[in-house]
């Protein structure tokens, strides 16, 4: 069925907002962006919003459901590596580059990913009241696991080490570590990073 007029420009306003949000969530912490910052952003007014969405909360939702967040950061990346070498990696060297690619999440403009929420996550309110940073985090630890399935599956550690505690685990280090950093002003070290990717997995299999 064609669409008339006033559905296509429903349909871009819609957008508009989208990408404008989206936009902001990147270069700030959602907290810090309020309905009037995404609305002077897309170019409309506070009105116009409140036709397409609820609620930030709303926006947020519709948001996630519109701009796939990109998964397999870790692997897939760890995978293009083993490529370019034709060589398996061993697991400090695994470790090593994983490390690596999270600290330029972490240090550079965040991309539009599971890292840059786990960068921006509430630090002072109720984490619970946000279903769509829940969703977010839940995110980032399946991040983790198929980082440790990924490990697992080129034998580098032992498959009795419990892939989900490890991976909660794993995420609330570097959720902590990035979090204490916002606090006192220091960055990210390399070696916080790597300690992070390594510590809870190493010990079982040398390499």
């Amino acid at each position: 069925m064609k669409k008339n007029k006033f559905q296509i420009k429903r349909e871009e306003t819609f957008e508009s907002f989208i990408d404008a949000g989206l936009h902001l969530l990147i270069e700030r912490a959602y907290d810090s962006v309020s309905i009037d910052d995404i609305s002077k952003a897309a170019g409309f007014s506070k009105g116009a919003f409140y036709v397409h969405f609820e609620s930030k909360e709303d926006f947020l939702k519709h948001l996630l459901d519109r701009r796939q967040i990109k998964k397999r950061i870790i692997t897939g990346y760890l995978d293009e590596l083993e490529k370019q070498t034709a060589r398996p990696l061993t697991l400090c060297e695994a470790a090593a580059s994983a490390a690596s690619l999270l600290m330029r999440f972490v240090n550079s403009k965040p991309a539009w990913n599971v890292v840059s929420f786990a960068v921006h996550m509430p630090t002072y309110k109720v984490v619970s009241e946000y279903e769509a940073y829940i969703r977010l985090y839940k995110l980032w630890i399946e991040e983790s696991t198929m980082y440790i399935n990924w490990l697992k599956s080129r034998n580098l550690i032992e498959d009795h080490i419990d892939t989900e505690h490890t991976a909660n685990m794993m995420c609330a280090l570097i959720d902590g570590m990035i979090k204490q950093s916002n606090v006192l002003g220091r960055p990210v070290t390399f070696r916080s990073m790597f300690d992070a990717l390594y510590v809870f997995v190493s010990g079982r299999k040398s390499g």
